[in-house]
């Protein structure tokens, strides 16, 4: 395998277009066409851990924090990062992160933190908005399958858990094409009015351009009409945080210390109380503050999060119980499914790549 393809495995459950405006995703160090056979997989990208890729002859660290926040000013042993980029190139080991992207893919941060703590019926806290399109593309009765087809397998047609989804209505289109033009149906420099089917597919707006390039791609028509409407939908498919269901109601005492037993927390902060059995549960791997109202008016009685401001916590008081978990107990859930993934992916392709996790605890903050 090449690291492009560890590249495509990731990218098509969590896409670039789903990180956030400012946010770094992506190839940050390495080049794509490096043949690959050990990852490593880790939350950050530190010095043990490169340390430890080292020692286990590893071409590329896959991480969730990116190493590169900002593009740096100077590459050199005397910035921290820089000792580190410079570290990595001289053992030709590349390192791509998956960041806010993943936060935001269905199976990612805040859903793996679902799965620990056993929650049922989980979806979206908050789905993405302003990130889909409608593609409508008037096709020639008897090519509207080949059609639809290019087009799902190029990324359009999903909605949730169904794919190749799309509408389809029967009119009358009607075109005259110049002397020079060599029409699909009719004669050059006649008009013709014919039986066309509109077809309409839902798209991600990042992938607008490829759909329609792979739709142009096997329309039988010289010149393709088709529109492109920008949609304020919420994206089904991607979004930001979690909620779902405990399978038995507990107390809030209880709740906390099963919250406490399964991310192996010595403590954790929350503000608010209930005297109602906890049933329903938000939680957004990392942080998650601008989710609280989104909590709030999902039903949860408890939401789980990280890096919980003070007034936050204040602003809970009365409406929710707000737990600050850690940002690294909160985050590290996401690494052993994104190892997983990755492995499956090069099994499938009958690949011998090794993909082990990383043995170093990467957390800066002690709890005493």
């Amino acid at each position: 395998m090449q690291i492009a393809d560890i590249i495509t495995t990731i990218e098509t459950w969590a896409p670039k277009w789903a990180a956030w405006e400012k946010d770094n995703v992506g190839l940050q160090v390495g080049d794509p066409q490096q043949p690959v056979t050990r990852v490593l997989v880790a939350l950050d990208v530190t010095e043990s851990v490169i340390e430890e890729a080292i020692a286990k002859k590893v071409e590329l660290i896959v991480s969730h924090h990116p190493l590169l926040f900002r593009p740096p000013a100077t590459i050199t042993t005397q910035h921290p990062v820089g000792k580190l980029i410079l570290t990595l190139a001289e053992h030709h080991i590349a390192v791509y992160s998956s960041h806010t992207n993943l936060d935001s893919a269905n199976g990612g941060v805040s859903f793996s933190l679902a799965q620990v703590l056993g929650l049922h019926n989980v979806r979206f806290l908050s789905p993405l908005r302003e990130t889909l399109a409608k593609i409508v593309v008037f096709v020639p009765e008897g090519h509207v399958e080949r059609v639809r087809k290019s087009m799902a397998n190029a990324g359009a047609g999903m909605i949730g858990e169904y794919d190749e989804c799309s509408f389809a209505m029967t009119g009358k289109g009607s075109f005259r094409g110049s002397e020079s033009s060599k029409p699909f149906l009719g004669k050059a420099g006649q008009g013709e009015l014919t039986e066309e089917v509109r077809l309409e597919m839902l798209a991600p707006r990042a992938r607008v351009d490829a759909i329609v390039h792979a739709m142009k791609e096997v329309h039988p028509y010289e010149e393709v009409a088709y529109d492109v409407y920008p949609l304020s939908n919420s994206n089904p498919n991607f979004g930001m945080g979690a909620v779902g269901e405990i399978s038995k109601p507990q107390s809030l005492p209880q709740f906390l210390s099963h919250l406490k037993r399964r991310l192996n927390l010595k403590a954790v902060k929350y503000s608010g109380t209930t005297s109602k059995k906890i049933q329903r549960v938000a939680v957004c791997g990392g942080a998650g503050n601008e989710l609280l109202q989104d909590a709030i008016h999902s039903g949860a009685q408890v939401f789980i999060t990280a890096d919980v401001r003070y007034h936050t916590f204040q602003s809970a008081l009365n409406q929710i119980v707000l737990v600050d978990a850690g940002h690294y107990e909160t985050e590290q859930v996401v690494i052993k499914p994104l190892a997983e993934r990755i492995q499956e992916a090069a099994r499938t392709a009958g690949s011998s790549l090794s993909v082990s996790i990383t043995k170093q605890v990467t957390n800066p903050v002690n709890i005493v």
